[in-house]
């Protein structure tokens, strides 16, 4: 199986580098760092002159307030955690949790705070937003916000988002060789990605080769990602395109005072970094990284069948404010993957199919942006992005007879580029109603070419061969309502329109969200959802007697409906319980007449030419609880289980569990730290481990008599998705040591997944030595030494 080359492929290059560093003699002297940023309007991005800053906790007091342009700055500030309180008069504080100040890099913090229906006289300063409320305003519920210092820390990120998502509930991972992600029972490609506001193709290396919606490890550098927003359910009416969860990325900006750099070596590759001022006393910025994988860097070493898998990838962001036409950026991503594998063992040596396989992969993606956010008097504020993104795919699999001849079995040659104009203004009515009204243009172009052999020795049959363009139009208003100081209310609708073959979806969307007191909220969700399938799947092709015909052109949108209800809880300052229950009834997914197929289990399968039609159902439903405490006193935890159940209905109409009906994930994940060294104790000591629990996927039982007769495994199609793969035990862990120096600091990080080594289940193979059919059972353990200097 390809997905087990990679896999190994992988597991191969990171053990073959290491690094190692010499810890020198700690320091007794006592350093600081500055924290500095922008307090905003959350709706409309204008500065607020005169907020109040304050480390909670400091003594004497550390605080600071904000000039006419809205900017602070928090000077002298011992290293350590800390967590940062922002009020202002007619606006709800807010507080920025567990913020991490260490030497060589200044800290920066851009916080909007939301305007308050609270008068004046009754005022109480007690902060109402935090870590676990998503930056976007419109957003009531199924919603968190992200930020990559979690991911780097929290035991099983791998400095992911994906993978960080994977500790949250509602969220299962696939497996290890992936970091595609089931939100709520539902496929990894159901997932939307936007990337400064715009959708862009999975930012994955590696990407769609192991799993739709999936790839290797992000191809976006932690380095570059800031605070962000996690969607798993009743996205607000701004999100279109997308069935299970959104990823709603921002790009950081790079420092406006100093220029700063960074550099990092692993096991995984390299890191360059470096931002700051484009000359210093103007506001332009810069923010750039580059990253090589160190499998590339120590290629040359190795046997030339070894086992080739490179990558690399680039991302930027610049930053050009002006003093009335607004703040232009300009941002981009590029990266680039190749992998593979030979025929290296002699016939009589081959045990399974794959040991017979030759692989050549190689996969791209870019997005390159131009944005620009414009203040427009003093109720609203436009932004506007236009951008180029696209992807490519070329994957070449040959299989090899007795005679060491090797004949082709699959040949994908796919590009998709497209262009994107996207706009929404921002209008703040009153402080009860603001409205967020936008459009986005995406023009898709294709470029397909999808073969594979019906049978082994078989002449290659097109299954998709169409150069051309569609367009995806999508438009919205909503309008989030502060009743009162208790009731918050954002409703709205998205429509999408699909030119290739005229579709369209309107779809409503409501959230609710009433507050009890004592920290106490109830909130409810409801939204119809629709996405596009992968545009190979609409351009599949049949030969008939009269020529070429393209069956799946039609096909409408997959939509589900989402209904959510929550119940969130503060206890005290430091800890949080979420509890949501929910309902998904999926429809209009594409199914073959007359057979278990649908495409709400399509894991990984280019060639999908059989007609198909919308007659497909599906439902999936449960319970997500979680127990979160903060970074407080040096620890953290939280606890996250998910209860639910997932089936659909193919296209002969029988009720089966569905590809992703795992039933339950249990996290348990936390960690300690520790200030260590002589006198003031300026460096760190981090240990932190999650603990997973995740039921299997389902799987289709073998037909064994088809096996044995042609020596290679045949599911049994009528009893799609009937037993259920073991249970698995993940073990994640990660420590960090930092060492604090007057200008610079150095952080030491041994990362490991599945530390305890447990095995991961793909189906079923074919053994030629005894003629036996086993289980497809591999192991992958993923270890990370890093070492980065920041300066």
């Amino acid at each position: 199986m390809r997905q087990i080359r990679l896999l190994k492929c992988i597991y191969f290059s990171l053990v073959l580098s290491f690094i190692s560093g010499n810890f020198v003699s700690l320091s007794a002297q006592e350093l600081t760092q500055t924290i500095k940023g922008k307090i905003t309007d959350i709706d409309l991005q204008f500065p607020l002159p005169g907020a109040t800053i304050m480390i909670i906790g400091s003594n004497p007091i550390i605080g600071s307030s904000t000039d006419v342009d809205g900017y602070f700055k928090l000077e002298n500030v011992p290293i350590g955690r800390y967590t940062i309180q922002i009020s202002y008069v007619g606006y709800a504080p807010a507080l920025v949790r567990e913020l991490e100040v260490g030497s060589g890099k200044e800290v920066v913090i851009n916080v909007g705070l939301k305007e308050s229906l609270v008068k004046l006289d009754e005022v109480v300063v007690k902060a109402s937003r935090d870590k676990k409320q998503p930056l976007n305003s419109m957003a009531i519920i199924s919603s968190r916000q992200i930020n990559m210092e979690e991911a780097r820390r929290y035991a099983g990120g791998f400095d992911d988002p994906a993978r960080l998502a994977t500790s949250y509930a509602g969220v299962a991972a696939g497996n290890m060789n992936s970091n595609g992600i089931v939100v709520r029972g539902n496929a990894p490609k159901g997932v939307l990605w936007r990337l400064e506001g715009l959708e862009i193709a999975n930012p994955s290396h590696f990407a769609n080769l192991t799993t739709f919606g999936g790839g290797g490890i992000s191809s976006l550098s932690a380095q570059m990602i800031d605070n962000s927003d996690f969607y798993t359910a009743a996205f607000p009416a701004e999100f279109g395109n997308a069935l299970s969860g959104v990823f709603d990325l921002k790009l950081r900006s790079g420092n406006r005072d100093n220029r700063e750099h960074t550099f990092q070596a692993g096991l995984t590759g390299i890191d360059l970094s470096s931002e700051g001022p484009y000359k210093k006393g103007k506001n332009a910025t810069y923010l750039f990284n580059y990253r090589y994988s160190m499998f590339g860097l120590i290629k040359p070493l190795l046997p030339d069948n070894a086992g080739l898998i490179t990558y690399q990838d680039f991302s930027f962001k610049t930053d050009f404010p002006t003093k009335k036409a607004g703040i232009f950026s300009f941002w981009g991503l590029g990266s680039s993957d190749n992998s593979g594998s030979e025929v290296s063992l002699e016939p009589e040596e081959w045990e399974f199919e794959e040991d017979r396989l030759q692989e050549d992969a190689k996969t791209s993606m870019s997005a390159v942006g131009l944005s620009h956010k414009l203040i427009l008097g003093e109720k609203s504020l436009l932004n506007t992005s236009l951008a180029f993104s696209g992807s490519g795919l070329k994957n070449e699999v040959s299989k090899m007879d007795l005679d060491k001849i090797l004949y082709k079995t699959e040949n994908i040659h796919n590009t998709l580029w497209n262009y994107n104009l996207s706009s929404y203004i921002n209008h703040k009515l009153n402080a009860n109603h603001t409205n967020r009204t936008g459009f986005s243009l995406n023009m898709l172009n294709y470029n397909l070419f999808i073969q594979n052999a019906p049978d082994f020795k078989n002449e290659l049959l097109s299954i998709s061969d169409e150069t051309g363009k569609s367009e995806l139009v999508q438009a919205f208003t909503q309008s989030r309502f502060d009743l009162n100081k208790k009731w918050s209310l954002n409703a709205g609708f998205h429509i999408q329109y699909f030119t290739l073959n005229n579709n369209y979806s309107i779809e409503p969307r409501l959230g609710v969200r009433y507050s009890i007191g004592k920290g106490q909220t109830i909130s409810l969700g409801y939204g119809l959802h629709s996405r596009l399938e992968m545009l190979f799947v609409y351009l599949g092709q049949q030969e008939t007697e009269n020529g070429i015909t393209r069956p799946n052109q039609d096909l409408d949108f997959t939509k589900t409906h989402h209904f959510v209800a929550g119940y969130d809880k503060a206890i005290g300052q430091d800890m949080n319980i979420r509890l949501e229950a929910y309902y998904q009834h999926l429809f209009n997914i594409p199914v073959e007449p007359g057979t278990s197929f649908s495409m709400i289990n399509v894991d990984q399968n280019w060639f999908i030419n059989q007609t198909l039609s919308n007659e497909g159902t599906g439902e999936n439903y449960g319970i997500d609880f979680t127990l979160e405490r903060f970074m407080s006193m040096g620890y953290y935890y939280m606890f996250t289980a998910s209860l639910f159940h997932s089936e659909y209905k193919g296209g002969d109409g029988i009720t089966r569990d569905s590809r992703f009906n795992k039933n339950f994930v249990f996290n348990v994940l936390g960690g300690k730290e520790w200030k260590v060294g002589h006198g003031n104790k300026n460096n760190s000591i981090g240990v932190n481990g999650k603990f997973s629990i995740n039921g299997g996927d389902r799987q289709t039982p073998v037909d064994e008599e088809a096996t044995y007769s042609i020596r290679e495994v045949v599911y049994d199609q009528t009893r799609a998705f009937e037993v259920q793969k073991p249970t698995v035990f993940y073990l994640h862990l990660t420590v960090n040591y930092r060492k604090n120096k007057p200008n610079h600091a150095s952080i030491w990080s041994f990362q490991i997944l599945n530390a305890l080594g447990a095995p991961e289940y793909f189906g079923y193979r074919y053994n030629y030595m005894d003629d036996s059919i086993q289980r497809d059972e591999q192991t992958l353990v993923i270890p990370n030494i890093s070492y980065k200097i920041v300066f």
